[in-house]
C-alpha cells in the first residue's frame, strides 16, 4: 500500500531521465558555444597576426638599409654613426615588440586548441642553447633598462623539440621577468643539461610570490592580486606549462621563490622547466 505524498519507483525514473535530459541539452548547447568561441578566437588571431609579419619584415629592412650616406655628407663620422644606431635601435624595437605581440596572438591561438584537443608539438632537431641565446637578444631592445645574463654551456645542446614552441614558452617567461621586476635589475637565464634532457630557468629580482598564491599561477586568465595593476592575458603561464608538459617536461616555481622563505638562496622570482632530450 503506496502512502499519500510517496512518489512511486516509475515517477522517480521519470524525473530522473527528466534530469539527464535537460542535462544532455545543457551540454550540446555548451558544446555549440565553445565551438563558437573556438570560431572567433581563430578569426581573431588570424586578423592580428595578419599585420605583424610585414610589420618585422620592414623593420628589418630599415635596419639592414640605415647604412651611413656617401662621402661628402656635412655630418662628421660621429654624427652618422650615432644617427645608424638609432635607427637600428629602433628597429629592432620594433621587431622585439611584434615578436612578443606575436607569442601572445599564439598563446589566444593556443588556449583555444588546448580546450579543443587541438594542441599539438612539430618535432625536430633543435639546440637550447642557441634558441635560449637568440630569444633573449630579441628581449634586449625591448628592456633597455633591465640587464640579462645568460649562463649555458658553450657546446650546443640537441633535442628533439617543437623549437617555435619553446621559443614562445621561454618568451613568455622573459617577458613576465621584465614585466614584474623593476628597472635597473638583473635576469638570468640559466641552461643546465641533465641526465636525460636540459633544465632552463629565468630568475628575476622581483618581489617573492607568497605561497598562498601559487595555486593561481598555472590556470588560464588566472591573476595574481598583486599582479592587479599590471596589464596582461593571463595566458602566458597556463600555455608556457601546456607546452613544456608536451615535451613530456615539468614548469615550476623554484621554492626559494615563494615569500618567507629563508634560505640563502638569492631572492626573486625563478620559474624554471626540464624536458627530455627525446620523447619516451
Amino acid at each position: 500500500m503506496q502512502l499519500q505524498g510517496e512518489k512511486t519507483q516509475e515517477q522517480i525514473i521519470q524525473e530522473l531521465q527528466q534530469q539527464l535530459d535537460d542535462l544532455r541539452a545543457e551540454n550540446l548547447l555548451l558544446q555549440d558555444q565553445l565551438a563558437h568561441k573556438e570560431q572567433s578566437t581563430a578569426m581573431i588571431a588570424h586578423d592580428l597576426r595578419g599585420p605583424l609579419s610585414p610589420i618585422m619584415n620592414y623593420a628589418q629592412m630599415i635596419g639592414r638599409h640605415a647604412a651611413p650616406p656617401k662621402d661628402g655628407s656635412k655630418f662628421s663620422a660621429q654624427q652618422i654613426g650615432k644617427k645608424h644606431s638609432a635607427i637600428q635601435r629602433n628597429a629592432n624595437i620594433i621587431i622585439g615588440q611584434a615578436q612578443r605581440m606575436s607569442r601572445l596572438v599564439n598563446d589566444l591561438l593556443d588556449s583555444s586548441h588546448l580546450a579543443s584537443g587541438k594542441f599539438s608539438l612539430i618535432r625536430e632537431d633543435c639546440d637550447i642553447v642557441q634558441l635560449v641565446e637568440e630569444m633573449v637578444e630579441q628581449l634586449r631592445p625591448v628592456a633597455p633598462y633591465h640587464t640579462f645574463i645568460v649562463s649555458a654551456p658553450r657546446t650546443p645542446i640537441i633535442g628533439h623539440w617543437d623549437g617555435g614552441r619553446l621559443q614562445q614558452a621561454l618568451g613568455n617567461l622573459l617577458d613576465n621577468a621584465i614585466k614584474y621586476s623593476d628597472e635597473k635589475t638583473t635576469i638570468t637565464v640559466a641552461v643546465v643539461a641533465t641526465e636525460k634532457g636540459v633544465k632552463i630557468s629565468v630568475h628575476n629580482q622581483g618581489a617573492s610570490i607568497p605561497s598562498a598564491e601559487i595555486g593561481h599561477l598555472f590556470r588560464p586568465y588566472g591573476r595574481l592580486p598583486a599582479a592587479s595593476s599590471r596589464h596582461g592575458s593571463g595566458l602566458g603561464l597556463f600555455i608556457t606549462k601546456s607546452i613544456i608538459e608536451a615535451h613530456q617536461g615539468t614548469l615550476q616555481l623554484e621554492p626559494h621563490s615563494e615569500e618567507g622563505n629563508s634560505s640563502d638562496e638569492p631572492r626573486g622570482t625563478t620559474f624554471s622547466f626540464e624536458i627530455p632530450l627525446r620523447e619516451d
